[in-house]
This record gives structure tokens, sequence and C-alpha cells, in this order.
């Protein structure tokens, strides 16, 4: 089964078929197994209980799309045209790609500049991908990626700067905060996650997961 399934409904909100297929694709040839086992926080300390434990990294990126979602019902971001809501999407979909490091390399010490490493990663993917046929990727992507937390980024040039930094970097903090319960993200999740289950448990004991 390919991976990207599990974002399934978060996908289909994106309405460029391009940049839908272009995410789908990042997720299942590019992101290493331990994003699809690894909990959301390596500590326990930062996330919600939902975002723990096994596939908790995958329930938490669900739960910010569902917060961006709602934030670009707010004034602020509703004005936005589609494109830059899809910019967003995109954004706020592969912002945690790299959060232990580059596909099968994985490497907690790169926890720090995850959002570098992911900006760079999807831009790579693009051009080596879709620059041909479609140009490059529009800068906003990797921009948003990159600056998605905010405050904490170790470089304070990568820090939020323009509206759509800022809508993703709210959507990840918001559901980043440890006294938020979404049952549907768990049920979502466990739903499709079930046929696997144990392929995840034997993938486990190989894989040293940062929780």
């Amino acid at each position: 089964m390919k991976k990207s399934l599990y974002f399934q409904t978060e996908l289909e909100r994106i309405t460029d078929l391009t940049l839908r297929e272009f995410c789908a694709r990042f997720l299942d040839e590019r992101v290493g197994a331990w994003f699809w086992l690894s909990g959301a926080s390596s500590s326990g300390k930062f996330h919600p209980v939902f975002s723990q434990g096994i596939g908790g990294l995958v329930r938490h990126v669900k739960a910010a799309c569902m917060f961006l979602e709602e934030l670009l019902r707010l004034s602020r971001w509703s004005y936005m045209p589609d494109k830059y809501k899809d910019y967003a999407r995109v954004a706020i979909l592969l912002h945690d790609c790299a959060k232990y490091g580059k596909r099968d390399e994985m490497n907690k010490d790169d926890y720090a500049q995850h959002g570098a490493i992911c900006a760079e990663m999807v831009k790579e993917f693009w051009d080596e991908e879709y620059a041909d046929r479609y140009g490059k990727m529009p800068d906003l992507i990797p921009m948003a990626i990159r600056s998605h937390m905010g405050q904490w980024v170790t470089d304070r040039e990568d820090r939020p700067f323009t509206s759509l930094d800022q809508l993703v970097h709210y959507a990840d903090y918001i559901s980043s905060r440890n006294f938020i319960d979404i049952p549907s993200v768990t049920e979502d999740y466990n739903a499709v996650a079930e046929q696997e289950r144990k392929e995840f448990e034997e993938l486990t004991a190989d894989i040293p997961l940062p929780f």
C-alpha cells in the first residue's frame, strides 16, 4: 500500500493536481520509514498524547492540516487566492518529513535544522521530477517549510516572514500544544493503519525510534 494514502483526505484538499501528485510522490518516494513510525516529540513533553507513540508524527501532521484549514477561514487568510492556499497545504503536509533526518538516514541531531533540510529535499525532488515540465517550484512553499518552527528556528533569517509563512507556523504550533485532543485524528489514522499494524511492529525492532 502506498503510504501517501494515510493522507488521502489532506491530499484531496490540494486543488492543483500537479502539486497534489507531487506531494503524494514525495511522501511515497522520499520519506523514510521512521517518519511513519515515530512519535512527534522525542521527549514526549511538547505534543498531545495522540501525537506520541507509533505513528504519532503522522497524526501530528494530520492535525496540523486540520488547523490550517480552520485558520484559512479567518479574514486574515481567507482572502488568499486558491494557489496560495495550495502552497500552504503542501508546506504543512510536508513540513516534518525531515524531522529526524533524511529518508533512511535517521539522525535525531538534525531536529534543529529539520525545516531547512526538508525544504531542500522538497526543492530537490521538484527540480529532478517536475522542473522540466512545470518550471521552478514556487519559492513560497520551501520558505514556509523552512520557517515553520517560528521563533525556535536556529537561524533568525528563517523565521516566518510572509503571511503564508505565519499561517503554516501557527497551524503547526497549535497542533503541537499538549492539551489538545482530537479523537478523529486517531480514529482516521488507525482505520488505515490497522492493516499494517504488524508490519509497523516488526519494523520498530530494527529502527531506533525517537520517542
